[in-house]
């Protein structure tokens, strides 16, 4: 099973005594903000969590040697706040350096390394709570951190007397300073395509850069190296529109964007209203919903550009950038939708249901009696929303040539109002179906969750000689169908 272990920033300070530092590296029930949603620790995510053998580092590098170590050198204590810690510095260059940086406020966050054992998420509310800690391996002391859950006063006994550290943000709004989406910004999207041409960047493109670069959390792209670098939010909206208005089903899937395996409530169907007599009780029904919860399967595509690109203007260039994305990521989701197999990529609504008489039509000859009879098999529930899929081969081949007694076609209203409909039903034609094969369903109950964009990354080694740039693309993704019983599905065999 894929196990991200993640970090998190919180808060650390010099304390009085020489070479001590003290901080907070867990925070219970505060809301920090993730990209695109929010994220908490309940109070009891660390019950039962070992914490000896855990050692303090400096960002997260664990190839010297630590600064201290649970539970000789370094206190770890569990409190209604969270994880407090306190921590004995050698007296070597390295700890000196390291309390003096903290005492300044150079060094001024914690971030710890953790696996995550239990969690929650409120689609709704967009909210995940880590509900339990399964193992924390390190904590470290990081000049930025994932995002800064509080900020750091240097407390000593000069603490309110001129020279004191100062954060003007929290000290002014007394509340926690939220990170905004660090690719959505227009410096970060220039600096991004031009990194990508080779151009030089202008220095607020290269600050936002940077700081999209050490913003960017370790777990998102565990095998990029860390030149990699997420696509523009701005970009990715694009390739998503475009690939909805290009892929069939892409268009028709719920998408999420939320961390791997991570088991989310989704709503299903309930009983419909009753009709209430005056004075008698009305009974509670519980809310129905089922889990779902997606792996995180890598999508990879490497594509080549003669070095002239560096010539191209940045809005050719990302348009070209853009087209390829939605070529070599979106087609392939689209395709996985359905056919994938589970094998290192999403299930594909043909493999991740299980058909039988239930929800599954087979005849030699298509008619019109099989259509209305895949449209019975849908339970009600889900019928409002249903929506006819298939090849365009199948639609006019197979589908089209349909008559009545008199001659008529049943398929009349070919295009109402943009949409292609039979008996009713919205038609939509996807070419990764299989010929004869055709879907019925509510297709946003499968879903499709691409938690951390689109990385990409550039190499010029490879054609050192052919004057080539090669492109590496990379995404995090899975699908799957949330409620395989919204689908009916009708074969009609090879003659």
């Amino acid at each position: 099973m894929y196990q991200q272990t993640e970090t998190r920033a919180y808060e650390v300070r010099a304390a009085a005594e020489p070479l001590v530092i003290e901080g907070v590296a867990v925070v219970f029930n505060e809301p920090a903000q993730m990209r695109g949603y929010v994220e908490r620790i309940a109070p009891n995510a660390l019950d039962g969590v070992n914490l000896d053998g855990i050692t303090l580092l400096v960002n997260h590098d664990g190839s010297g040697i630590p600064l201290a170590r649970s539970p000789k050198t370094l206190s770890l204590q569990v409190t209604d706040k969270g994880l407090e810690m306190r921590a004995t510095l050698p007296d070597t260059a390295q700890g000196r350096s390291v309390y003096e940086a903290v005492r300044r406020g150079d060094l001024n966050e914690m971030s710890f390394a953790f696996d995550i054992g239990r969690q929650t998420f409120d689609e709704d509310r967009q909210e995940r709570t880590i509900t339990a800690i399964s193992a924390i391996y390190e904590i470290s002391v990081v000049n930025r951190a994932a995002y800064p859950q509080t900020t750091v006063q240097a407390r000593n006994n000069d603490a309110g007397k001129e020279g004191a550290m100062f954060n003007p943000i929290t000290d002014n709004l007394n509340h926690v300073q939220q990170n905004p989406d660090t690719h959505a910004a227009d410096e970060y999207r220039s600096a991004f395509f031009k990194t990508l041409q080779g151009k030089e960047l202008a220095e607020p493109e290269q600050r936002a850069y940077t700081a999209a670069q050490a913003e960017k959390r370790a777990d998102s792209f565990n095998t990029l190296s860390n030149s990699a670098a997420v696509v523009p939010t701005k970009t990715l909206n694009e390739i998503v529109r475009q690939a909805g208005n290009v892929n069939g089903l892409f268009g028709e899937v719920r998408l999420f964007a939320v961390p791997s395996n991570i088991a989310i409530p989704v709503g299903v169907p309930t009983d419909p209203a009753a009709w209430h007599t005056e004075g008698v009780p009305v009974e509670r029904k519980a809310v129905a919903a089922t889990n779902v919860t997606f792996a995180a399967h890598e999508l990879m595509k490497v594509l080549s550009m003669s070095a002239a690109v560096k010539r191209m203007e940045l809005s050719a260039f990302e348009s070209y950038i853009t087209q390829e994305m939605r070529t070599s990521v979106a087609d392939a989701i689209g395709a996985a939708i359905v056919n994938g197999d589970d094998a290192g990529k999403p299930k594909g609504i043909m493999s991740g249901v299980t058909w039988d008489k239930k929800n599954s039509i087979s005849t030699n000859a298509l008619t019109a009696d099989n259509l209305l009879a895949a449209i019975a098999l849908m339970p009600a529930g889900y019928a409002a929303g249903a929506k006819f899929a298939m090849s365009t081969a199948t639609l006019f081949g197979t589908v089209y040539p349909l008559k009545d007694t008199t001659g008529a076609y049943y398929f009349t209203d070919t295009e109402k109002g943009g949409v292609h409909r039979l008996f009713g039903f919205p038609v939509v034609l996807d070419d990764n179906i299989p010929a004869g094969t055709i879907l019925f369903g509510n297709f946003r109950y499968y879903g499709v969750n691409v938690p951390s964009g689109v990385a990409v990354e550039m190499s010029r080694e490879s054609g050192f000689t052919s004057g080539m740039i090669d492109y590496r693309a990379l995404c995090i993704a899975d699908g799957k169908p949330i409620i395989p019983g919204a689908f009916v599905k009708i074969e009609v065999q090879a003659a």
